[in-house]
C-alpha cells in the first residue's frame, strides 16, 4: 500500500451558508409545515414523535413508542438501570464527580441518593408561537411584560428604520395594542434570512392581505392586494437575528369581513395585521377561527464547515498491485522458505490486460491498474474516511488524475 501525505495546497477549509425555506400554514389552530400534516408510524400518530407544525431539535426517537419502565429502580440502598426501553433519552448517575443536567438546581442535586439515575429528554421540539397584546395605558406586566424586553433590541434598530423605534411618533409598543410572533432559532438558524420574510392573510382561501419586505429593511409593507385599505403602508418588522416579527398595523384588510373569534373569547374581531397568526400555539381552542388562515414564509441562515481534500495520481505513480489477479494466473506464489532462508518467487509475471486490435500477436505489456477508492488516514495512520468511485478510473504509468474529496462536518 502506498501512502502519499498532503500538501498544505491540498486542503481547504471552507464554510457553506444556507437558506433552507420554511413554509408555514396557520388554519383553526393548527400549524402545518412546508404543506405536511402528520405522517402516522407505527408505534406513534406522528413518526417524528413531535407536534405537526414543530421542527425536531434532536431528531432522535422515530417513530418510538414511550415506555412505561421506569428507567431507574431502588432496591433496599441500592439503585439499578433497567435495560434501555421505548424512548432515547440521555442519562447520568450521581456520584462524586457532581455531574448533572443544567435544568437540575443544586439544592435539588443534592437531595438525591448517591448512585442514582437522572434522566433527560430527547423529544425536544419549538414551533411559531403568537402573541396577542391588548392596548395598555401602563405597563405591561406578567407575561405580557415580553415585548417591553424586546424594547432596547427594538432601540438599536432604530438608525435602519424608524418604525423599530419602540416609542417614537409612530406609536408606543410599551401600551398600543400589537401582534408578536416569535420564531425558534430551532426554525431559522442563525439569523433570518433580510428579506424573506412574507406574511399572507387568507379569508375562505382569498388573499386578503400580503406584507412583504420588498426592500430588504425590516419594514413589513402591505403589497397586496393593490389598492386595498393599507396598500403600501408599513404594517410591522422583522427582527432578523433574534427572530421575531412585531405587527402593528391595525386597519381593516376584511374588505366587507367582519371578522371572528380571533382571541378564543367569543368576541368577535375585525380582520387585521393584529390579528394574523392567531391559533399558532397561543391557547385559542379548536373551531374559533374556521375562516380566516395565514401563511408565514422565511428563509433561515445555516453554516456547515467542509473540508475539500486534493489527492493525487501522478504518472508513474499507482501502477502496482497486491491484488492476486494482477499477476499471470497459474503461477505459483509459494515462497522457498526453511530455518536458514526466506525467498519469494522473483519470476512472478504481471498479467497483460491491455487490449489488441488482432486475436494474435497480443499488444504490448503496460502496467494497468484500476482506481477504485481513495483511503484517508490521520498522522498515525489510522483509517478514517474511504471515498468510492462509482466507476474505477484505469491508470496507467503515463496517465495521472486529480481526486477531490469533499467532507461536510
Amino acid at each position: 500500500m502506498t501512502y502519499k501525505k498532503f500538501k498544505s495546497n491540498d486542503i481547504f477549509n471552507n464554510t457553506l451558508e444556507m437558506y433552507p425555506k420554511f413554509d408555514f400554514v396557520i388554519y383553526d389552530s393548527s400549524i402545518y409545515l412546508n404543506s405536511q400534516g402528520a405522517i402516522s408510524g407505527a408505534h406513534v400518530s406522528n413518526v417524528g414523535g413531535i407536534p405537526t407544525g414543530h421542527v425536531s431539535l434532536y431528531e432522535l426517537n422515530v417513530d418510538r413508542a414511550a415506555s412505561v419502565i421506569e428507567p431507574f429502580t431502588k432496591s433496599g440502598d441500592n439503585w439499578y438501570q433497567n435495560a434501555p426501553q421505548g424512548l432515547i433519552y440521555p442519562w447520568v448517575v450521581k456520584n462524586g464527580d457532581r455531574t448533572s443536567f443544567k435544568t437540575l438546581s443544586k439544592s435539588a442535586f443534592n437531595e438525591l441518593d448517591m448512585g442514582q439515575g437522572l434522566t433527560g429528554s430527547y423529544p425536544m421540539s419549538a414551533s411559531i408561537v403568537h402573541q396577542h397584546y391588548t392596548a395598555s395605558t401602563t405597563s405591561r406586566t406578567g407575561w405580557a411584560n415580553r415585548i417591553n424586553s424586546l424594547q432596547n433590541i427594538l432601540n438599536y434598530y432604530t438608525p435602519v428604520s424608524n418604525h423599530y423605534a419602540f416609542s417614537s411618533s409612530l406609536g408606543d409598543k410599551g401600551t398600543q395594542e400589537l401582534n408578536l410572533i416569535s420564531i425558534p432559532s430551532i426554525v431559522f438558524g442563525t439569523s433570518v434570512k433580510r428579506g424573506s420574510v412574507d406574511l399572507n392573510f387568507y379569508v375562505s382561501g382569498t388573499l386578503i392581505g400580503q406584507l412583504k419586505d420588498e426592500n430588504q429593511d425590516g419594514n413589513l409593507i402591505q403589497v397586496n392586494p393593490e389598492g386595498s385599505t393599507g396598500s403600501g403602508s408599513v404594517a410591522g418588522v422583522v427582527l432578523y437575528n433574534e427572530g421575531f416579527v412585531v405587527l402593528t398595523g391595525s386597519w381593516d384588510i376584511g374588505n366587507g369581513f367582519a371578522g371572528e373569534d380571533y382571541g378564543g373569547t367569543g368576541v368577535v374581531s375585525g380582520s387585521s395585521w393584529l390579528r394574523f397568526g392567531s391559533g399558532a400555539n397561543d391557547g385559542v381552542a379548536v373551531s374559533n377561527i374556521v375562516s380566516s388562515s395565514f401563511g408565514m414564509s422565511l428563509k433561515g441562515t445555516t453554516k456547515s464547515q467542509t473540508i475539500t481534500m486534493l489527492t493525487h495520481a501522478e504518472k508513474g505513480e499507482f501502477n502496482h498491485s497486491n491484488n492476486p489477479t494482477y499477476r499471470t494466473y497459474g503461477q505459483s506464489a509459494t515462497p522457498l522458505s526453511s530455518s536458514a532462508m526466506y525467498i519469494e518467487n522473483s519470476d512472478l509475471s504481471i498479467k497483460n490486460i491491455v487490449s489488441s486490435s488482432y486475436t494474435d500477436p497480443a499488444a504490448s505489456f503496460e502496467k494497468t491498474t484500476y482506481i477504485s477508492s481513495v483511503a484517508i488516514y490521520d498522522e498515525n495512520r489510522n483509517l478514517i474516511g474511504i471515498a468510492k468511485l462509482a466507476t474505477p478510473v484505469k491508470k496507467v504509468e503515463n496517465r495521472e488524475f486529480t481526486f477531490k474529496l469533499k467532507v461536510d462536518i
